[in-house]
């Protein structure tokens, strides 16, 4: 299937997304049978084209969310079948209910479709490595923020901890990110720098290599994200999925030093389960020693 033809289907897709659409009617529209389109789609979105409609239909129900519309009416504003089935199906996708979602989600647009520049351009063993660098990349974003409060002479000692179930825990003993007991304030504040939006798959395989992605992107790529900052004698945890916070912002009484505490685990949906690797966050610390050389930089594992 060639790019114009793909570019239609997407296009009539995002034009009837409120709609049932069918297969057949797509399958002829790009000049197929529906056994055969459904191959050469798949082939070239990396996904069905049953999928790929469900998630085109959950991203444009984010923004009907977002508008204030009840749960049940924009279940059947996207032809979905039943409340529940929306409900199960968003959830799945996003990792957060549509009412977590329209409660503490602040903005969101729906992305552009993309026609792929290549179909199967890359080998198995390009993508998986690919993949192992831009997990690593969610880690390193957080690390170049504990690395600034050294070089502005805030912070003195960085912890990285490989735990179990991809996860990884960065800690350090920084000021920690301005929280208060103002929480309009702290949300603000939180809000612009870490809350992002749910990013599928598909606007993944877009993306490329995550250089200098930022917090916001980082946090929409984890499956979970927890922050915790000690600051003037508080302790702030807010607990994130996909980019979106779950509660309002936790606070209690601090007995200790400043500083930061972040555990992350990337979206295995993406990045698979694949475990953060010692050896290459030891050979980024080897690479930042000269910026970092008056720190103390500790990496292990916590599973010995």
């Amino acid at each position: 299937m060639n790019s114009d033809i793909l570019e239609k289907v997407l296009a009539y897709i995002d034009e009837h997304i409120y709609e049932k659409i069918n297969l057949c009617v797509l399958a002829e529209l790009a000049g197929y049978s529906p056994f055969y389109f459904s191959k050469l789609f798949s082939d070239a979105m990396g996904m069905p084209v049953t999928g790929y409609i469900r998630i085109r239909k959950l991203q444009y129900a984010i923004v009907s969310l977002l508008e204030g519309r009840k749960v049940l009416d924009v279940a059947i504003l996207y032809a979905f079948d039943s409340h529940e089935g929306f409900t199960r199906a968003f959830t799945q996708l996003f990792g957060s209910t549509p009412t977590t979602v329209r409660k503490h989600l602040t903005s969101y647009a729906v992305p552009k479709y993309v026609v792929p520049d290549t179909i199967n351009g890359r080998t198995n063993m390009e993508a998986i490595s690919s993949l192992q660098h831009n997990m690593h990349k969610l880690a390193f974003e957080f690390l170049e923020q504990s690395i600034e409060e050294a070089k502005a002479g805030f912070c003195t000692s960085i912890e990285i901890t490989l735990l179990s179930e991809c996860r990884i825990k960065i800690s350090d003993n920084g000021r920690g990110l301005p929280l208060s007991e103002d929480f309009h304030a702290s949300k603000a504040v939180l809000d612009k720098i870490l809350a992002g939006g749910p990013l599928t798959n598909a606007e993944y395989s877009q993306m490329g290599d995550l250089i200098q992605a930022g917090l916001q992107t980082v946090n929409s790529l984890c499956e979970a994200l927890q922050i915790i900052v000690k600051r003037d004698g508080k302790i702030f945890r807010q607990d994130f999925i996909r980019g979106i916070a779950q509660h309002e912002l936790y606070t209690n009484k601090l007995e200790g030093p400043s500083g930061t505490e972040i555990i992350l685990k990337p979206d295995t949906s993406i990045f698979g389960k694949e475990d953060f690797s010692l050896e290459i966050l030891n050979e980024w610390v080897k690479q930042k020693r000269r910026v970092i050389d008056n720190m103390k930089v500790d990496v292990k594992s916590a599973n010995g």
